[in-house]
Order: C-alpha cells, then structure tokens, then sequence
C-alpha cells in the first residue's frame, strides 16, 4: 500500500501555513476625495470611453405594408405552421399504427415481440416516406 500524504520539506513549511485574518482589528475607512486625485471626474467623457459608445444611429423610417401584404404574410405563416402540423402528425400515426398493428398481431399468433418490431419499423420507415413524399411534392 502507497502513502500519498504530503510532508512540506523544511523551507515548504512557512510558504504553507494560514493566516488568520483578524476581524475585529479590521477597520475599513470610507473613501476620501484625496482617493480620487488623478482620475477624470468627468462623468460623460469616462463612460463613452469605458463602454466606447458611439452617437446614435439615425432611425431608419418605417415602411408601412399595405392590408394585402399582411395578409399575405399571415397566409403564408399559417401555411407554414400547418406543414409542422401535419408532419407531427403523419409521424405519430404511421408510428402507432404500426406499433398496435403489431401487438395486436403479437397476441393473435403469439409471435411475442417479433411483429411489434417489425410492425414498428415499417411504421416509422412509412412515416418518414409520407413525409419525404409531402416535402418534395411543395419544392
């Protein structure tokens, strides 16, 4: 069995040792205006400096759509959202039609788990098709 404790050599030893700080010797005096002597005092110069702000950008004008084009665009974000829908949704059901398909069929012939997996992984592999099949027809 090894020793790992650690001995300091006799020179180590006072480089090693804590200090105690005394708290109730501790007096923390507030600052005075002598603490300040020369540092710029100006507080508008300083603070452009130390956040390097430069002068504002003019506002670019608003440019105001019509009614048609805001509708167009609602259109076309409700179109999107409806696409992520169905996606989610033609997943889910290929995968648990598969997935009942053949537990139910499990039950039936008593196969046990092989026709809820292969039951399932032609529910997902029929789930990514539909959705291969749906993105490629909108290009």
């Amino acid at each position: 069995m090894m020793n790992h404790s650690f001995k300091p050599q006799s020179g180590e030893t006072e480089e090693f040792s804590t200090k105690k700080l005394d708290v109730e010797a501790f007096d923390p005096k507030p600052l005075e205006p002598e603490d300040f002597e020369g540092i710029s005092l100006s507080s508008e110069s300083v603070t452009r400096q130390r956040l390097k702000i430069e002068d504002p950008k003019p506002e670019k004008p608003k440019i105001e759509k019509s009614e048609e084009e805001q509708m167009s665009a609602l259109r076309n974000a409700m179109t999107a959202f409806s696409l992520v829908g169905q996606i989610g949704l033609i997943l889910f059901a290929s995968v648990a039609i598969g997935l009942f398909g053949g537990m139910h069929l499990d039950r039936w012939l008593g196969t046990s788990p092989m026709l809820l997996i292969a039951f399932t992984l032609l529910g997902v592999a029929s789930g990514f098709r539909a959705v291969y099949l749906m993105v490629k027809k909108l290009m």
